[in-house]
């Protein structure tokens, strides 16, 4: 059985169609020439807070471009005027398909884990932190357990000199 050597290429898509386009690709390829493509869409978990709660959303890390691993970018380049939101293969100024390294793509896929990891850590244990709302606004304290899926942190900070536990959200403090 033959090895098939595939390679990574660049897509220009139109924003905020990625997902669609790489679906509908997917599918194509399958369809049309029997072949699987793995395509990455490089995202970030983007935390912000909103009406005092945090809120995650994935956000891609390359408006308008998607990764396309396949054997033949000749296959690809067949769907730009089929599917809706693909405009085409970056192409080097001889006008032949730019193949991508594989350290590039693992460099990627290595960033989108650390950047997913650390937004999921907004806080460690033990950290001095500064509470911005309710009644104990601007007393600094040490965290001493925090709960991300229930949005709660227990505080410790120094009331008349005594150290008291106190239960907070997390928008209810800041670094």
């Amino acid at each position: 059985m033959e090895t098939i050597d595939k390679k990574w290429y660049t897509v220009k898509v139109q924003n905020n169609r990625e997902n669609s386009v790489s679906d509908k690709l997917k599918t194509e390829m399958i369809r049309d020439f029997n072949e699987d493509v793995n395509v990455l869409i490089p995202t970030k978990t983007v935390s912000s807070i909103k009406a005092g709660k945090i809120k995650h959303k994935q956000q891609v890390m390359y408006p308008g471009y998607i990764f396309v691993e396949t054997a033949s970018v000749d296959k690809v380049l067949h769907f730009v005027k089929v599917i809706n939101g693909m405009s085409g293969v970056l192409k080097d100024p001889q006008g032949n398909p730019i193949v991508m390294r594989r350290s590039e793509i693992e460099k990627m896929a290595g960033i989108i884990e650390e950047v997913n990891r650390n937004s999921k850590d907004l806080y460690v244990l033990g950290e001095e932190v500064t509470v911005i709302n309710g009644p104990f606004s601007t007393f600094r304290g040490k965290i001493q357990s925090i709960d991300y899926e229930k949005d709660k942190i227990k505080l410790e900070v120094s009331i008349f000199g005594r150290a008291t536990i106190v239960d907070l959200t997390l928008a209810d403090i800041s670094k």
